[in-house]
Order: structure tokens, then C-alpha cells, then sequence
């Protein structure tokens, strides 16, 4: 249960529209997939690609970021690194949508 066996990346919306906000958060898993309580990920955040499409709102090195959507559509890539090693983790595609008219 206290011991980790990867790192998991959640973020929701898991598509953005308009002008909308997505939260990303970056937490170690337990080999049941669940998260391991009592720990920390260090990661920073990095947008790779699209900085016309997306602004970083807050970003927390505990893990956490929130994104914006400029109203343009089209994908972005956001990079995700360990702090202490500097080595990429993972690389997270972002996709967004026009507005929604209904």
C-alpha cells in the first residue's frame, strides 16, 4: 500500500474547448493503481509544443498544473521532468476544441 511502483498522470478535463482550464496532476501509484499516500512527486512542467495554444496558469512543484486554452484549436505538448535528475518522465498531448455551441 505505502509502496510505489510507478508514476500515474491524470488530468481533467481530459479535453479543453474554448477558453476552458484543465488540472494536471502528476502522483506515484501503488501496484493496485491507486495513489500512495504520504509522497511526493517532484516534476516540473514544460510546454514543448503549441505555446500558442495553451498558457501555464499555476504550476506547483509538488505536482500539480493548470492549464489554460487561448481559444485557438489544435494540440499541444506538455513535458513533464524530474527535478532532482532532469530526465523527461513523459510527454502529454492536449487537445483542444473549439467552443462547444450547444
Amino acid at each position: 500500500m505505502f509502496t510505489s511502483s510507478g508514476i500515474k498522470i491524470d488530468m481533467q478535463p481530459e479535453v479543453l474547448r474554448g477558453t476552458s482550464e484543465a488540472e494536471i496532476i502528476v502522483f506515484r501509484s501503488n501496484l493496485l493503481g491507486f495513489k500512495v499516500p504520504f509522497s511526493s512527486v517532484d516534476v516540473r512542467f514544460t510546454v514543448e509544443e503549441g505555446t500558442n495554444l495553451v498558457d501555464i496558469v499555476n504550476e506547483s512543484p509538488d505536482g500539480k498544473l493548470m492549464i489554460r486554452a487561448k481559444g485557438i484549436e489544435g494540440e499541444a505538448i506538455i513535458g513533464i521532468y524530474n527535478i532532482k535528475s532532469g530526465m523527461q518522465i513523459t510527454r502529454l498531448l492536449v487537445k483542444i476544441l473549439p467552443r462547444s455551441t450547444a
